[in-house]
């Protein structure tokens, strides 16, 4: 990992916007106006005390356990109660038993004894409340909100109930508390990829970028990420999936990103400039400079901001010119000493999406720090195949061999048919790898389909393909049930007896159930 990256993921992650991640489907963000109609009682309260508790509502899960907070209310946005205090059941983290791992995520929350939330409950069973649900949504703390202070509200309605309070909190002199009010306050409108509406966004970016400036880094970085985290250039790790959006060639398994037109970062262009100039932090700076690269800052700044000694904002001043005419700094810093500067040419040539840089990417393939490797290879595949053949067919001895193949076959198999077979054989693919469609199983699609595309009559021809694709180490039953409805469909049914029979042996499940299935209606899985 390189010098930048780690500055950047360092502050990002210090603002509490590590990327929300699951192996199961996580479902979408619930605004506050539904939570306020499935909600028995909306209030905003202070935590007098927690404990554990049994409550048959809640299912056993690793890593998680029911907790019973005592609520003081301060006051009642929906619902009826003449209690003062209320018992809120809810899960929270819990120690993990021995050799056990996390399954499953519910929906949970953290919440400290003397800080005061707005809460959204069901009910529960005697008297008791309850959280909404259990399932996890793409917001892990909906339903309950942290307050600005412990005084009573004065808004009628829950939306401007919670408005008002994530207003106070900004002011607060606990950086965790104005950070979770940042962040909240981005969500509800509509950012960090939530499709919120609770409130305008030009109010909460104008409430938010004052922030920009504050003396505390952590906040600063927070409020910065607001107006940057819209933009390919903000977050390094983020970069392929920037570049599957903005490029015209193909990196494979990820879902592409388009930056909007109007980048957030122009509600805040002075408020990013002024730290991007005179900031004390160079992290921050460096942050801020990333902000401003969508909202074209100006020739004297670029120059300034080079000449810089922090290779962190150095590195960000040659992302930030990605989008302009003149690519000289690009060039300039595609061969400097640094690889953090390296990195950011690697990856600038990827967004400027300008063919006369591909050349430059063929040296930074061969660099000796890997991370610098990598992004070069991932530039490269986001241009069109005519652009970067040329280097895709001289790196073909890289360490993303598998990738380049792909590449290559992709609009055209039939040169490379042997190169998939071995891709497909030898399971290839990068040590150091932004992830994504596993290289073989990629390989295995785009020769399938080659060999599915030709006559009965060349099928003959194929065979050294077609023993490539019954080698695949098969992750699912969709691949064996292709393959076999191929061999049926073209009259090859010596082969598919011989293919069903191996499969029966190697597989650990049972396959013939999915064979069956193709017998029905072998033109169902191939045409």
């Amino acid at each position: 990992m390189t010098t930048n990256r780690m500055l950047v993921m360092s502050v990002v992650l210090v603002a509490g916007l590590a990327t929300h991640a699951r192996g199961y489907a996580v479902g979408p963000a619930v605004g506050l106006a539904e939570l306020g109609k499935t909600a028995a009682l909306v209030v905003k309260a202070t935590v007098v005390a927690d404990a554990p508790v049994t409550d048959p509502w809640f299912e056993p899960l690793p890593g998680f356990a029911p907790r019973d907070a005592q609520l003081r209310i301060v006051s009642v946005l929906k619902g009826a109660t003449k209690a003062t205090t209320i018992h809120f059941h809810h899960y929270a983290h819990a120690p993990l038993p021995p050799n056990s791992g996390m399954s499953y995520e519910p929906q949970s929350y953290e919440l400290a004894v003397g800080k005061t939330y707005v809460v959204f409950a069901a009910a529960g069973e005697h008297g008791t409340y309850r959280q909404l649900d259990k399932s996890e949504t793409m917001k892990p703390d909906q339903g309950v909100i942290a307050a600005g202070d412990a005084r009573p509200v004065r808004a009628k309605a829950i939306a401007d109930a919670v408005f008002d309070e994530l207003r106070l909190a900004l002011a607060s002199r606990r950086d965790d508390d104005a950070i979770a009010a940042i962040v909240q306050l981005d969500e509800l409108s509509g950012g960090r990829g939530q499709n919120l509406a609770d409130f305008a966004r030009p109010a909460s970016l104008a409430l938010i970028a004052p922030l920009i400036a504050s003396p505390s880094t952590p906040v600063a970085t927070a409020a910065i990420a607001v107006f940057g985290l819209d933009s390919p250039y903000f977050v390094d790790a983020d970069a392929p999936y920037w570049l599957a959006g903005i490029g015209k060639g193909t990196i494979a398994g990820l879902g592409p990103r388009k930056p909007p037109a109007t980048p957030a970062a122009d509600a805040a262009k002075a408020e990013l400039d002024t730290v991007a100039v005179n900031g004390k932090v160079p992290a921050v700076r460096a942050l801020a400079i990333r902000a401003l690269a969508r909202s074209h800052p100006g020739d004297a700044r670029i120059l300034a901001w080079w000449g810089d000694a922090d290779l962190g904002i150095r590195a960000a001043t040659v992302l930030a010119t990605a989008e302009r005419p003149d690519h000289s700094l690009i060039e300039q810093a595609s061969t400097a000493a640094e690889p953090s500067l390296r990195h950011a040419a690697a990856l600038a040539i990827g967004f400027s999406q300008d063919p006369g840089l591909v050349g430059r990417l063929d040296r930074l393939l061969d660099d000796g720090t890997p991370a610098v490797a990598e992004a070069a290879a991932m530039s490269l595949l986001a241009f069109a195949i005519g652009e970067a053949r040329p280097v895709l067919t001289a790196k073909l001895h890289s360490d993303y061999r598998a990738l380049f193949i792909n590449a290559l076959a992709r609009t055209d198999a039939r040169p490379y048919l042997a190169e998939l077979a071995e891709v497909i054989e030898k399971q290839l693919e990068p040590k150091l790898w932004w992830g994504g469609a596993i290289p073989s199983s990629d390989s295995w699609a785009i020769l399938f389909a080659y060999v599915a595309s030709v006559p009965r009559a060349e099928l003959g021809k194929l065979t050294a393909s077609l023993d490539a694709l019954e080698k695949m180490k098969w992750f699912g039953s969709s691949e064996p049930q292709k393959l076999y409805a191929l061999y049926l469909r073209r009259g090859m049914v010596p082969r598919a007896k011989a293919f069903r029979a191996a499969i029966k042996k190697s597989s650990p499940y049972d396959m013939d159930v999915y064979f069956d299935m193709v017998d029905k209606r072998p033109e169902t899985y191939v045409p």
